[in-house]
């Protein structure tokens, strides 16, 4: 697998000032010839890109096992996530401008793809179809982009639910917390809603991860995964992670707050998620994308919220391939 880092400049694309910038990664196959599959990869609130690459230990790449079934993989970090600009007002992202964003993101890099004028060494590339994956927060953002922008011919959606997120509970059910509404000014309340709906370790762990995961990079995940606390997360310790993320992040854990835009995506549909998970009832996902035509669905056992650190992620990761395989191309906003 090649891989190479590509800024992409976003300034103007809203009505966000200053300059701005989206941070990806791009991982090539061995083999670009012939017609090719291009996976644009999102991560979820307290991740950055690199969770699409975990290198610390062999087989915990997502991107590398997706390369090796030929897929390009470009792994990005939304603004405010990772190596991706911070805006001078974090409190006024929202859904829209953060979509618009990553839509502008992955119309760069597809032009650049085709052209080849992303890197020196890297010729053009016949891309045959494009396709979003988005995990947990990014799964929202993700539904936004689709359907404001028909960005890919096919989504999907991994621990995210189009019909209303929450966190699983130790003592079973769902978690009670109360989180304000989307499209609520922040800048007033923020710090309260963090206070009001703080976990503890115990907590993160057992939505996060399945007790029998190797524990070297399950503890460091959790050593670090203190959401909007200012705890240092990303750096060689733990560099799949971020320690930003979006405000707006807080709202998305309500019912129904994707709900009319995932109504409305009428290309394929995936949704993956684990056994234990942030999506209330999996089964009844599909009714979430009522204009698509295909939606599937898996949930893969010994599996918590935190996809890629579960021993059972390759079943995960094979369905996504085969789904991204087989998405048909549409026509794509400019």
């Amino acid at each position: 697998m090649r891989a190479f880092n590509v800024n992409v400049d976003v300034s103007g694309r809203t009505e966000l000032g200053g300059m701005l910038w989206t941070a990806t990664t791009i991982h090539l196959p061995e083999d670009t010839d012939g017609p090719t599959t291009v996976l644009f990869a999102f991560p979820g609130g307290g991740y950055g890109r690199r969770y699409f690459h975990i290198d610390a230990q062999p087989g915990y790449s997502q991107a590398a096992h997706h390369t090796a079934a030929g897929l390009v993989v470009v792994a990005c970090d939304h603004l405010f996530v990772g190596d991706s600009a911070r805006p001078a007002d974090p409190l006024a992202l929202t859904y829209e401008n953060l979509a618009a964003t990553n839509h502008a993101t992955v119309r760069h890099v597809v032009d650049g793809l085709r052209d080849g004028t992303l890197a020196r060494d890297i010729p053009p590339l016949d891309v045959a179809n494009v396709v979003g994956v988005g995990h947990s927060m990014a799964g929202a953002l993700l539904t936004v982009q689709q359907a404001n922008h028909r960005t890919f011919d096919g989504v999907a959606f991994l621990g995210w639910s189009g019909l209303g997120a929450s966190l699983p509970a130790q003592g079973g059910g769902r978690a009670g917390y109360t989180f304000p509404a989307r499209g609520t000014d922040l800048h007033s309340i923020f710090a309260k809603v963090v206070e009001a709906a703080s976990l503890n370790e115990e907590e993160f762990r057992f939505f996060l991860h399945w007790p029998d995961e190797g524990p070297a990079l399950m503890e460091a995940d959790l050593a670090c995964y203190q959401p909007f606390s200012g705890v240092i997360r990303g750096d060689t310790r733990s560099p799949w992670g971020s320690s930003t993320i979006p405000p707006c992040a807080a709202t998305m854990l309500t019912e129904g707050a994707v709900a009319v835009e995932a109504a409305t995506i009428d290309v394929p549909v995936l949704v993956g998620c684990g056994e234990r998970d942030i999506v209330p009832d999996p089964w009844a996902e599909p009714s979430a994308y009522r204009s698509s035509s295909q939606v599937s669905l898996v949930v893969v056992p010994r599996m918590a919220h935190a996809h890629n650190f579960a021993r059972t992620r390759e079943r995960l990761w094979d369905h996504v391939v085969a789904f991204a395989r087989q998405a048909q191309p549409t026509k794509v906003a400019a």
